[in-house]
Parts: structure tokens; C-alpha cells; sequence
């Protein structure tokens, strides 16, 4: 995710590496409303993170370990 600080809107791979979980969860916390994500471009199949959702979520996260 360092590579791309500059940058508000984060891939779901950026997102999965950030937690340390795989896409896959990335994908079920989407669905299950736990992280909010946007879909973008033809069919809204891209999906994109905003930076600030992640940093709402974190100290989430780092409660329920």
C-alpha cells in the first residue's frame, strides 16, 4: 500500500495486503456490509476501497483481536 500513498482509492489486493487477509475475505467483508466499496467501469465489475474507509476500519479490527 506504500507505493500508492498519493492515492485515495485502493484495489482490493492493496486492501487484502494492508489486513494480511486474502482477496477472498476482502470480497466477503464487501458483501457482507462490513467494508464499504465502490464499483466502477462498464458492468461495475472493478471494485475500488476508499483510503478513508480503511482507516475507519482498522481500529475496528485491531478491538476484535
Amino acid at each position: 500500500m506504500d507505493a500508492r500513498a498519493g492515492t485515495e482509492w485502493l484495489t482490493v489486493r492493496e486492501v487484502a495486503d494492508h489486513f494480511r487477509v486474502s482477496t477472498k475475505t476482502i470480497h466477503r467483508w464487501i458483501t457482507s456490509g462490513e467494508l464499504h466499496a465502490t464499483r466502477i467501469g462498464p458492468g461495475g465489475r472493478t471494485v475500488r476501497i476508499h483510503r478513508s474507509v480503511i482507516a475507519q476500519m482498522t481500529p475496528t479490527l485491531s478491538a476484535a483481536a
